[in-house]
């Protein structure tokens, strides 16, 4: 594995470093390009001379693009400087100007400043992007301030969070949340308002529900969420699938899908879906909370990344987000077969298949690890295992489930082998996400951030602190299309601004104590505001609603690329 990790640091490595001098000769233009010329030529002349007493002349830096009067509203000082593309940190100071970075690099003692905070021995790297996130985001936020995120994104597994996608972003406006916020419009939601429930459709029920897609995305929604192992979406087929996206392709969104299943018998089935969802439609595809359910060891995880690979070689945006815990966590409604689900019956289905309902449950629960790797999160038994409490009720454990039904309890399950995850977590493409929100009964709404980048990257060294610092930033912003004004730390970007010492960085939440706030962000800067300093929340509300760039008519970009991770569309990400 850790070849593998060489073999792809080097990939990784020579991309940007092509993609930093596109990017530069574009910048520059034709000017540029010949001044690069010229410079190699004069490269080339001086090592032939290299005896010749002359010196080439050194030339003074150019002066820095602010006023020498200027007060800044910040001064970020002594730091070590990741910028979110991927590139070496460097050595430098940032300046904000209102909500906006204004100047990264060194600057002298005299530049002015409302207020200086001291980075020194610490990294200052641009706020986290949580892309797959759940909660009212109109209150604390404390814990997803306390491990760097600085922006969310709402509206996942298919349930948009509000009917009107419009009035919603108004509201979280005009609360002044601490975080910013960017949402999705739900499938299922999109089912619901259509008065569609879990049935199948036909094509001529498709209108109103591409209609109400198409508002959504209008009115700001960055894509469309899937939940298709949920009640909600698991009726849809391939052509309603298809056509629910067609607004998304059209306005250049991605679709951020739950698969219909992440077992590992059944997910190259439903990746299949996806991609077929995404080229019919144009979108670009998106695999949620990434994982394979009790498949193990590297080699699988290098299989479904394969998959993924070849998927863009053949032309299509893919991306995953994942959460670094071994453990899901849902409702018990994945472990029910469909004929005990919505739009059947569940009292018929315990009445009349009583027996066959019992053994679905017992075989699917024991493929999943068994009873012991289910544990309560929420309702009577919350907080212990399915095995404790059938042994304490002396009864099989599938009568407590049927006892429970679907919808009777949430549940973290252990069913994600730590090697497999582990080599997710370095692909380039692969970003993190909690899965959660404030309240939630598993640790990775309060720890994913903090694990990935203080256990993961800096203590594991699996990938390096500028590659997982992307992976939080830059590579969502770029989802998004919010990539110049999110995720990064330059001259124009938005001032979501972290300061931490990496080896202070951890995450506290675990099973027991699953909302423990992670530790070691020392400042953190919401659009130019201090939000968290010193461990404490400063109560700072200067997050924004965030609206998707695309409406109706946007053109859309086929060969955008991911800083640092090459072409999405290119089939060399793993």
């Amino acid at each position: 594995m850790s070849g593998g990790r060489e073999e792809q640091g080097r990939e990784a490595g020579a991309t940007q470093e092509a993609q930093r001098a596109q990017r530069a000769q574009g910048a520059q233009g034709a000017q540029g390009a010949q001044g690069a010329q010229g410079a190699q030529a004069l490269a080339a002349t001086s090592r032939e001379g290299a005896g010749a007493a002359a010196q080439p002349e050194v030339k003074a830096p150019p002066p820095p693009p602010f006023r020498s009067d200027e007060t800044f509203r910040l001064a970020i000082r002594g730091g070590e400087v990741i910028d979110g593309s991927g590139a070496p940190r460097r050595r430098a100071d940032v300046l904000v100007r209102g909500e906006q970075v204004a100047f990264v690099g060194e600057v002298d003692a005299s530049v002015k400043a409302e207020r200086v905070l001291d980075a020194a021995g610490a990294l200052v790297t641009p706020g986290f992007i949580d892309a797959h996130a759940h909660g009212d985001p109109r209150g604390g936020m404390d814990q997803a301030l306390a491990m760097g995120v600085t922006t969310v994104v709402l509206g996942q597994d298919g349930m948009s969070p509000g009917k009107r996608i419009g009035a919603f972003l108004d509201a979280v406006a005009a609360a002044r949340p601490r975080v910013n916020v960017a949402t999705l419009v739900g499938h299922a939601s999109v089912r619901a308002e259509g008065g569609v429930g879990s049935k199948r459709l036909g094509a001529a029920r498709f209108d109103r529900m591409v209609a109400l897609v198409a508002r959504a995305l209008d009115e700001g929604a960055f894509g469309l969420s899937t939940g298709l192992e949920y009640d909600g979406g698991r009726g849809a087929d391939a052509e309603e699938l298809s056509a629910v996206a067609g607004p998304v392709g059209a306005r250049g969104g991605v679709v951020m899908s739950h698969l219909r299943s992440e077992d590992d018998d059944r997910i190259e089935a439903a990746l299949d879906e996806l991609f077929a969802q995404c080229q019919r439609s144009g979108a670009r595809a998106h695999v949620a909370h990434l994982k394979v359910v009790y498949g193990k060891g590297a080699a699988r995880a290098e299989a479904i990344l394969g998959k993924l690979a070849a998927a863009r070689a053949g032309g299509l945006e893919v991306t995953a987000d994942l959460y670094p815990y071994t453990a899901s966590y849902t409702s018990l409604e994945i472990l029910f077969p469909d004929f005990a689900r919505p739009p059947h019956s569940y009292a018929r289905a315990t009445r009349e298949r009583r027996k066959e309902l019992g053994d679905f449950l017992r075989a699917r629960v024991t493929k999943r690890n068994g009873p012991e790797a289910t544990l309560f999160g929420t309702g009577k038994y919350a907080g212990r295992t399915l095995a404790a409490v059938a042994s304490a009720q002396g009864v099989p454990f599938e009568e407590v489930l049927m006892d429970l039904g679907p919808h009777g309890a949430e549940a973290a399950y252990f069913v994600v082998d730590e090697a497999l995850l582990e080599r997710l977590f370095v692909d380039p493409f692969v970003m993190i996400s909690t899965d959660g929100g404030a309240g939630s009964a598993h640790p990775r709404a309060y720890g994913a951030f903090a694990r990935a980048l203080g256990e993961l990257a800096h203590r594991k060294g699996l990938v390096s602190l500028e590659e997982a610092v992307r992976k939080m930033a830059a590579l969502p912003a770029e989802v998004l299309r919010l990539e110049g004004q999110r995720g990064c730390l330059r001259e124009g970007c938005a001032a979501d601004v972290l300061v931490f010492a990496p080896n202070e960085v951890r995450d506290r939440a675990d099973f027991r104590s699953p909302r423990k706030l992670s530790e070691g962000m020392r400042f953190v800067v919401v659009n130019g505001a201090v939000a968290r300093e010193g461990g404490h929340a400063t109560g700072a509300r200067a997050g924004k609603a965030l609206r998707s760039p695309a409406r109706a008519g946007t053109e859309r970009d086929t060969q955008r690329e991911v800083p640092g991770a090459g072409a999405l569309r290119a089939g060399d990400g793993t």
